[in-house]
């Protein structure tokens, strides 16, 4: 994990500074938590599971006990696509997905799908999907482009654009 993560951090690098960030699926929102620490304006971490919700909270708090700046952030325990089909009040300009590695393909693409109809990423926003590297993903990104992909063991990561 750290080292998928420090991967992420060196191809998006500056891009944090000043961002706003959507972690869905945040788990223990250790990407949001490292946007906020290098920059980011707002970050909302998304999950069902009352655990993670629980860490993210509580790893959120250490962080701003030790950053001098104003942190905006917002925990929301609920199921990914129930968040999606509601949100509508913000363009993302980095938003993560890293599913339970056995997510149904066809939830994955409603979550495209609603991402690029809602209209919450620009042109310049970047999603970042993490999934087992033998899924076949291609008909689930839809009207997003790849633009990087990279390998960790049994892990892939890819970086999407929304095509113009």
């Amino acid at each position: 994990m750290d080292r998928v993560k420090e991967s992420v951090f060196n191809v998006i690098s500056g891009r944090a500074w000043g961002s706003s960030v959507l972690d869905l699926f945040a788990g223990t929102g250790s990407l949001g938590l490292e946007c906020l620490s290098r920059g980011s304006d707002l970050v909302y971490f998304v999950d069902n599971n009352i655990q993670s919700i629980e860490l993210i909270k509580h790893n959120t708090e250490s962080l701003i006990s030790n950053v001098v700046r104003t942190i905006g952030f917002e925990v929301i325990q609920k199921d990914v696509l129930e968040y999606l089909r509601f949100c509508n009040d913000r363009k993302w300009d980095i938003i993560f997905l890293d599913p339970p590695y056995k997510i149904d393909a066809t939830e994955m693409k409603e979550i495209f799908e609603i991402i690029a109809e809602k209209k919450i990423v620009g042109k310049d926003s970047i999603l970042i999907y993490e999934f087992f590297f033998k899924r076949e993903i291609g008909w689930e990104t839809g009207r997003f482009r790849l633009v990087k992909e990279l390998f960790f063991g049994d892990k892939k990561v890819i970086y999407l654009q929304l095509k113009e």
